[in-house]
Order: structure tokens, then C-alpha cells, then sequence
């Protein structure tokens, strides 16, 4: 097969954040197997429907925590990086499925000249929803103009992003019993009755920012050992709002505090962020390097929530030192807030890699203390209303991993002190205690000739206070067999993948705060999810087809995402994928 090298799609949300990782790299895209996988994480999450429709990770990581500053804002989407591309390439994506899901997206990426890049990347998701009130509506626009100087001591990037997130909010259907003593999927989803037949939410966020480049000094000493110098200066500006409406015709919520007829609640923040950070590069010899980094983060911005209307700071300093040996590599990094409203917080890690013939072992160790976000300590909006006064959250974090022939062994330890959740009630609340989560895995690929089959088993403790209610056992797996049709002209990948879980108590959802909350009214039972797809490829054109859930109404029809929102029943997708490179 010959090999060619395009940029890879997916490869826009996996590049690291800094300035000098955001560079053109040639990616093997003939690996097409792993299209129908268009959403990474997919595998591990529960959803409430499709195309951007909400979703939450069985699988735990530091996103359950409730560590963000915008707790009740969506997390921002990656930059899109810088690019040095030969030829101008376009990369068009479109999928269709069930439910009038649409999903449209094309990237596109030209050299004006030899040192001046300009990409693109528009994405458009949409979904009418399998029950009343349940759709999406979202738009994801990115763009940046890079710079390189002839000398190559000055570099720039200058970008614009913005992104709209529309969800209709059903609030879940009234009555579970309808969905669970269905028979053979009689019914029609669209006839259950849901809690909140006209309320919606609006998330927009805009950015534009200016990351530079300096190279202060480039030498060698006598024995040709290259030590470099730069200075970065980072500027953004940004604005990120929520907007919740609901028309009242139930008491779906406990209180209406503003009106008994309407909510019309928001949340905006706007930010200015300067960044100043000085790096040391020494290639010490062929295969060692050292790296030491310093610098200054300010950040100014505003805060307003009905009638809360205020204005915070914060700067802080940061180092990083990291050492790459030709098998090893270590590092430690430090971040200290010096005034503002974060003041005290701070970040410490370490990390540790190596590589012993065919094992590869991996170590990090972090601990933080963590200032809560604003809204969890003041909050104005018509079902709820707060006044709290909330301590540090003190993060301990370690994990590890083994890696031998495609087995990886994984353990994580996460120990919070002072633990902020959604209580029962669905407010913020604060426990003067613990919660730990262990969690461990065993990964294995296997491959014979050319089938090809991926697992990984989860455990997962809780102790402490268990406010994160996960299975303790979860399994994903991916089975498939890759071969070719019509002398190689055409490729073919086809398999079925899924994730199995044991028992756990369903989380509630609230949607004028867009946050899962503790319950114990209901747990979901054991159960598998099991989705059957095929992946085709001619030349530079992609195809998918997904059966997701194939197994519906097997076993019953007791599978829900949170509490009172079942999870979507059998549907399927079709994607095409082409990239032209001119």
C-alpha cells in the first residue's frame, strides 16, 4: 500500500498547548479504520441522544471534579494550532443519522507564502432529538494566520475562535415506566411525555488572542552542543455566556424565586489573559535535552449573573524544568498564585518516564489547592439561589502505568480534600472530609493476521464521601477484521464495539445549571452497550456506517443515562469523509 501523509482530522484536538508544539507534523492517515470513531471518548460515555447531545464518562477522570472556574460554562475547545503545509489541503467531513442528525465540517489550510499559514476548521452539529424537546444545535468556527520570520527568530499566530452550543432541555420524560414496560419498541418515543416541553440553553463563546515568538540566542559550544533561548508574550480576549429559559407549566423545579411564569436566567464572563514566559532548549548531546521554562500569568475579568455584577484578578507564576534522556525522561512543574482572587493556590507536579527494553514504565505524582469558582459561591437565578462560603479543594493525584507487548497495566489514586458537589437537591455543597477514587486497568491489542481486537477492563473504588457515582467495573472492547476488495482499490474494516458496566446509582441532571447531581432513587442494572460498523476507504474518499446500541431492547428496556433520561435506543449513522490536497 503506498503511503501517504495528510494532516489528520482528529489530530487537531490531541496537539499539546504550547507555542512550539503547534507545528505541522505528517500523519499516516492510512490507518482509516478509526473513523467511525469521529468522537474520541465516545466508547466511555452515556448520552442523552446524539450529535452534541449531553453526555457523562463512566470512566473516571479530574473532569468530575468540579475544579474548573467556569463550572457552569462549557470548557473551551482546543486552538486550533499552527500548520506549514506544501500544498493547500481541504478536509471535508459529512455524517447523517438517525433523528435528522447532521454534522458538517471542513478544514482547510494554505501556505500564502513560504512564512505566512492561514487554517480554517468550521464544524455545524445538529439534532432533532428522539423525544419532545431533545435536539442541538451547534457551531464551532476556528481560524489563525501564523508567521515565521525569514530568519526564523520571530514567530507569531494570530487567531479567532468562536463556538455556539444550543440544547433543547426536556428535564426527562415524566414516566420511566412507559420507556421500561415497553414491549419491542412500540412505542413511539416522540408520544412520552417530558418535563419541560419549551426550555432551552444557549452557550456562546468568543476568542481572539496573539501568541508571539522571540528567539533571544542560538549557539554551540566546543562540543557542538545547541543551546537556544526564547521569550513568549501571550494576549487574549474572551467572552463566554450561558442563557437559560424555560416556560413554568409543573413544578418540575423546588423554587421559582424571580417568576412563576418564566426563567430567563444567565451567566456571563469576559476575560483578558497576558501571558510572559522566558525557555532555555540545551541539547546536551544527539539524545539528551534539557528544557527550563518561567514566566507570569495575568488574567482580569468580569463576572455577571443577573444581579451579581463583579470584577477579579489574578496573576501567578510558573516554572517547568524537564530532562529527555534517550530512554528516560523527567520532569517537575510548579505554579503559584500570587494575588487576586486565587491567591495561595498553587500546583506541584512531577513525572517520570522510561523505557527498559520491551517495558516502558510511566510515573506522576500532582497535588493542588484550588480555589472553588465564583458560581459555586454566589449565585442569582430563578430555581436557585446561594450565598456560600466554600474552602480550598486540595487535590492529591498519582498514577503510574506498565506497558509490555501491547499489555498496559494502569493505576490512579485521586484524593480530594474538602470535596465540592451537586447535592440532593441539586446546589452546590461541601464536605468537610475526603472522597478518593482508585482506579486500576489492564489494556490489552491483540492482533492475528487480520483481525484486530482492543480491551481494556476498568476498576473503580470510592471511598470517602462517594459523590462521583460510577460502576465499579467497566469494560470497553473492539473487535474488527481489516481486508481489501478489487485489487486493493478499495478497503474494507468492519467490527463491533462496545462498553459493559456493572451496577451504579443514576445522577440526576439539572438543566437551567447544565450539571449532574447525587441521587439514590434509582440504579441502572448491569447492562452492555454493543455497536456494529463498517469502514470503507478509496483512495482519498473515507465511508462509515454505525449501528449504535445494536443490542436495544434485548435485555429489556432499563438503560438510562441519568435519572429519567433513558439513553438513545437502536439508531444508525453514515459518514463521508474526503480530503483533497491541490
Amino acid at each position: 500500500m503506498k503511503k501517504s501523509h495528510w494532516i489528520f482530522f482528529c489530530f487537531l484536538f490531541s496537539f499539546n498547548n504550547t507555542f512550539l508544539s503547534q507545528v505541522y507534523l505528517e500523519i499516516d492517515t492510512t490507518n482509516f479504520a478509526a473513523f467511525h470513531k469521529y468522537e474520541s471518548t465516545s466508547l466511555s460515555n452515556v448520552s442523552f441522544g446524539s450529535a452534541g447531545s449531553i453526555f457523562r464518562s463512566l470512566v473516571f477522570s479530574n473532569s468530575h471534579n468540579l475544579l474548573s472556574q467556569s463550572v457552569f460554562l462549557k470548557e473551551e475547545v482546543e486552538d486550533l494550532p499552527s500548520f506549514d503545509v506544501k500544498t493547500p489541503i481541504v478536509d471535508t467531513k459529512y455524517i447523517t443519522g438517525s433523528g435528522n442528525e447532521q454534522l458538517f465540517s471542513v478544514f482547510h489550510s494554505q501556505n500564502i507564502t513560504p512564512l505566512i499559514n492561514y487554517s480554517i476548521l468550521y464544524t455545524k452539529k445538529s439534532f432533532d432529538g428522539y423525544y419532545l424537546n431533545q435536539g442541538t444545535k451547534h457551531n464551532f468556527f476556528q481560524s489563525n494566520f501564523s508567521f515565521t520570520s525569514k530568519d526564523k527568530r520571530y514567530n507569531a499566530k494570530l487567531l479567532y475562535k468562536h463556538h455556539r452550543c444550543f440544547h433543547y432541555q426536556n428535564g426527562g420524560i415524566i414516566d420511566d415506566s412507559l420507556f421500561t414496560d415497553d414491549q419491542y419498541s412500540s412505542r413511539n418515543r416522540l408520544l412520552l411525555d417530558v418535563n419541560l416541553e419549551n426550555a432551552f440553553s444557549r452557550d456562546a463563546f468568543n476568542k481572539l488572542g496573539l501568541f508571539q515568538e522571540f528567539l533571544i540566542s542560538s549557539k554551540f559550544d566546543s562540543l557542538e552542543n545547541k543551546a537556544t533561548s526564547t521569550i513568549g508574550f501571550d494576549l487574549s480576549v474572551s467572552s463566554q455566556k450561558r442563557t437559560y429559559f424555560d416556560s413554568l407549566v409543573d413544578q418540575f423545579y423546588l423554587y421559582n424565586l424571580l417568576d412563576t411564569v418564566s426563567t430567563r436566567d444567565s451567566l456571563t464572563k469576559k476575560h483578558l489573559n497576558s501571558l510572559v514566559q522566558y525557555q532555555i532548549l540545551k541539547e546536551i548531546d544527539s539524545s539528551k535535552t534539557f528544557l527550563f521554562t518561567v514566566g507570569i500569568d495575568g488574567q482580569l475579568y468580569t463576572h455577571s449573573n443577573l444581579s451579581i455584577d463583579t470584577n477579579f484578578y489574578n496573576s501567578s507564576g510558573f516554572f517547568a524544568i524537564n530532562f529527555t534522556g534517550e530512554n528516560h525522561k523527567i520532569g517537575l512543574n510548579a505554579n503559584y498564585f500570587v494575588s487576586g482572587y486565587r491567591v495561595g493556590d498553587f500546583t506541584i507536579s512531577t513525572d517520570f518516564f522510561k523505557k527498559y527494553n520491551d517495558f516502558n514504565l510511566s510515573l506522576q505524582a500532582k497535588y493542588s489547592s484550588i480555589s472553588p469558582s465564583y458560581e459555586l459561591i454566589n449565585y442569582s437565578g430563578n430555581h436557585g439561589y446561594w450565598n456560600n462560603s466554600f474552602a480550598n479543594q486540595k487535590v492529591l493525584f498519582s498514577k503510574g502505568s506498565l506497558t509490555y507487548k501491547g499489555w498496559k497495566l494502569f493505576s490512579q489514586f485521586t484524593d480530594v480534600e474538602n470535596p465540592i458537589y451537586f447535592d440532593y437537591f441539586g446546589v452546590p455543597n461541601q464536605e468537610d472530609g475526603y472522597s478518593q477514587v482508585i482506579q486500576t486497568s489492564l489494556s490489552k491489542e491483540f492482533s492475528l493476521r487480520a483481525f484486530q481486537l482492543n480491551t481494556s477492563c476498568f476498576y473503580q473504588y470510592q471511598g470517602g464521601y462517594t459523590i462521583y457515582q460510577l460502576p465499579e467495573w467497566v469494560g470497553i472492547f473492539d473487535l474488527s477484521y481489516s481486508f481489501d476488495a478489487f485489487k486493493s482499490a478499495l478497503q474494507l474494516n468492519i467490527g463491533i464495539q462496545g462498553m459493559v458496566f456493572s451496577e451504579y446509582y443514576l445522577m440526576n441532571y439539572r438543566p437551567d445549571f447544565g450539571v449532574f447531581y447525587v441521587s439514590n432513587e434509582k440504579k441502572q442494572e448491569n447492562y452492555l452497550y454493543a455497536d456494529f460498523y463498517l469502514n470503507a476507504k478509496i483512495k482519498t474518499v473515507n465511508f462509515f456506517f454505525l449501528v449504535s446500541h445494536l443490542n436495544s431492547g434485548l435485555m429489556g428496556y432499563n438503560y438510562f443515562s441519568a435519572l429519567h433520561y433513558p439513553s438513545p435506543d437502536r439508531y444508525f449513522k453514515l459518514g463521508l469523509r474526503w480530503m483533497f490536497l491541490n
